[in-house]
């Protein structure tokens, strides 16, 4: 079983390289401004699990400080970046890896608050990959927004 101080460790690493990538990203594609809005808006997300993890070390290990290898933090990036399907799916991947990885820490876990902590992650983790699938049909034009007003006249209610 991992320590409990690894686990907050790795958690947080994930989290941090996950900030890292979808800034690379957002600003990999400037060009196409919903995709780079898409990874923008999952970056506080990512922050925000970063801070929830670090709060509950801080609660578990009062005054202990949390040593992150932020060198690690800087290596997870798609081979290609210039291929937006290939980006999503790549981050997409990301997302199941922190999503299955939160997953086992819970299911390795004794600790009843960091197992809801953990498994809340996970569910958060999953809808960021809604997120992102959610992209891929917008980019594919599978996915058209509309307002139903415009089909009046149209359509019987």
């Amino acid at each position: 079983m991992i320590d409990r101080i690894e686990t907050f460790k790795l958690a947080i690493q994930n989290e941090i390289m996950s900030q890292n990538l979808y800034r690379m990203l957002a600003n990999s594609f400037k060009s196409n401004p919903e995709i780079s809005l898409a990874f923008k808006n999952l970056v506080p997300m990512e922050q925000i699990h970063e801070e929830k993890l670090r709060d509950a070390y801080e609660k578990e290990f009062p005054g202990s400080t949390l040593e992150v290898d932020l060198k690690l933090t800087h290596k997870v990036k798609p081979e290609d970046i210039t291929d937006p399907q290939k980006v999503l799916d790549f981050a997409i991947a990301r997302e199941m890896i922190a999503f299955e990885s939160y997953t086992k820490m819970a299911k390795e876990s004794t600790d009843k608050e960091l197992i809801k902590l953990l498994e809340e992650l996970a569910n958060e983790e999953d809808y960021h990959k809604t997120i992102l699938e959610t992209e891929i049909l917008r980019f594919d034009g599978l996915m058209t927004w509309f307002d139903a007003s415009e089909l009046n006249g149209l359509v019987e209610y």
